[in-house]
């Protein structure tokens, strides 16, 4: 009897990829410019937001305020570029601040240490406040 079954590797499966999904916004004023960032930050979308905060950063805003309340991840290449960011932010002379009250971002950062690095407020209103005092 013969075997007609074709080899394990045929037909060939499809390849599939996962991409975040991640929506960037940006809203200038004079006293700031809020980044609102929602969805996921992982290594596919972490140099975009890393490059629209640079965008921004070369206006020199009297502020850049990442507003993440909407972010439900956020992994290492993610908190890599808010390092990079608040020492170019530093560099300009450019406060920089972190709006979030999402424990997928938090508690990360309290495990890094990262949350004595960065200006964190938990609404926006709060980190314009801090601003403005």
């Amino acid at each position: 009897m013969t075997d007609y079954r074709a080899p394990a590797a045929y037909p060939p499966r499809t390849t599939r990829r996962f991409v975040s999904p991640l929506d960037i916004s940006v809203t200038a004023s004079d006293t700031d410019t809020v980044v609102t960032v929602s969805g996921e930050i992982d290594l596919a979308v972490s140099d975009s937001l890393r490059r629209s905060l640079e965008e921004e950063l070369r206006f020199t805003p009297a502020a850049l305020i990442a507003d993440l309340s909407k972010v439900t991840f956020c992994d290492s290449s993610g908190f890599t570029a808010f390092v990079q960011i608040r020492a170019k932010a530093e560099e300009a002379g450019v406060p920089f601040i972190l709006v979030t009250q999402e424990r997928a971002l938090l508690r990360p950062m309290s495990l890094l240490g990262l949350d004595a690095v960065f200006n964190v407020h938990p609404t926006l209103d709060s980190a314009r406040d801090a601003l403005t005092h």
